[in-house]
């Protein structure tokens, strides 16, 4: 069967968390998602900077740990981290939250690509 990539713009912005702030967003993912093999993973990509002390966070996707770095200060980096389809539920809407666990960190443009069958 053949399929595609797709994706939904999470956020088209920026935002600042403190430690202990978290960040929750809400979207559909299509009901036709390849719930994910070995070669079909979703990918969470996005844009982050932390204080130039550094700082460390933490994302969950439906109550799903996926992503947890440290990360030195003062550079903004595109990140992005493949995770199994199976945290993803199709037809409904799923969670993707962001937490700061230590110093603040600043996010941007968040991407979630997956594969959709055709």
């Amino acid at each position: 069967m053949a399929s595609l990539c797709n994706y939904i713009v999470v956020n088209d912005g920026s935002f600042s968390l403190n430690p202990g702030e978290r960040k929750t967003f809400s979207d559909p993912i299509p009901s036709n998602l390849i719930i994910g093999t070995n070669r079909a993973k979703p990918i969470l990509a996005f844009k982050a900077s932390a204080t130039p002390s550094g700082g460390a966070f933490q994302i969950e996707i439906n109550d799903t740990f996926i992503y947890g770095p440290s990360k030195s200060g003062g550079d903004i980096r595109g990140l992005w981290e493949a995770f199994p389809g199976t945290v993803l539920n199709p037809g409904i809407n799923n969670t993707v939250q962001f937490r700061a666990t230590e110093n603040s960190i600043w996010f941007a443009d968040i991407i979630l690509w997956f594969q959709v069958d055709m």
